[in-house]
């Protein structure tokens, strides 16, 4: 047994519940993508040397629609477990370093030095070594990934994050072109591409991977020190 097992498993259940999201962000990727509507104007061009009456550009909308509860769920019970393995991570270490249980610890993530320093009490029982180690780690100190996680994890901010944008891309190519020429109906979600995002513009499920996967390596970072 490692004390950060307890950490880790956290991890595991962050990955657990971002498997879960997938199906249900593609799904909903589908359902926006369905509701697209087509703008484009026509033009020409050569095409094999003759001049063909072409659909010109790419459109684009932003479609705002309702998310799936279930969506929001996950995403913050992916947080919550990422939240609470740095948590972990800090309790069990300042009791490490103090050789005695540590009451009130918390992972601090601060905007500002001056910031990190009113809420550095939280730390207490941590090395100085250790404490400039999560310094480090600080928004302010170019780890933005922490202060999503904080975010994410606020009640306020969080609602503020999952107002969800889902800007959709249309594909020109031939296989629609004449369709379109010939003011046919033209199935447009098969030729969209969505991406689902926070309302900050970062995908939902490749920003949760990536606060995932800095959250698992700053474990490992730290896992040597318990020794």
């Amino acid at each position: 047994m490692h004390k950060l097992d307890g950490a880790y498993e956290r991890i595991n259940g962050a990955r657990e519940n971002l498997d879960g999201l997938k199906p249900i962000v593609n799904d909903f990727a589908q359902v926006v993508a369905k509701g697209v509507s087509l703008d484009y104007k026509e033009g020409f061009r050569d095409i094999k040397g003759k001049r063909v009456k072409v659909p010109i550009g790419t459109a684009s909308a932003l479609i705002n629609q309702p998310s799936p509860p279930k969506l929001s769920r996950l995403v913050g019970y992916v947080v919550q477990d990422l939240r609470t393995a740095l948590e972990y991570l800090v309790y069990e270490l300042a009791c490490f370093d103090a050789k005695a249980n540590v009451d009130m610890t918390q992972f601090v993530i601060a905007d500002s030095e001056e910031e990190f320093r009113k809420n550095k009490w939280h730390l207490r029982g941590l090395t100085g070594e250790h404490i400039a180690a999560f310094e480090r780690l600080q928004p302010y100190n170019g780890h933005q990934w922490t202060g999503m996680i904080r975010d994410l994890s606020n009640p306020d901010k969080h609602r503020h994050l999952l107002a969800l944008k889902s800007p959709v891309t249309i594909r020109i190519d031939p296989r629609n072109t004449q369709e379109i020429l010939a003011g046919r109906p033209v199935d447009v979600g098969s030729y969209a591409t969505t991406t689902i995002a926070f309302s900050d513009g970062t995908p939902i499920i490749e920003g949760l991977e990536h606060l995932t996967k800095m959250t698992a390596e700053t474990l490992d970072n730290f896992k040597p020190e318990f020794k």
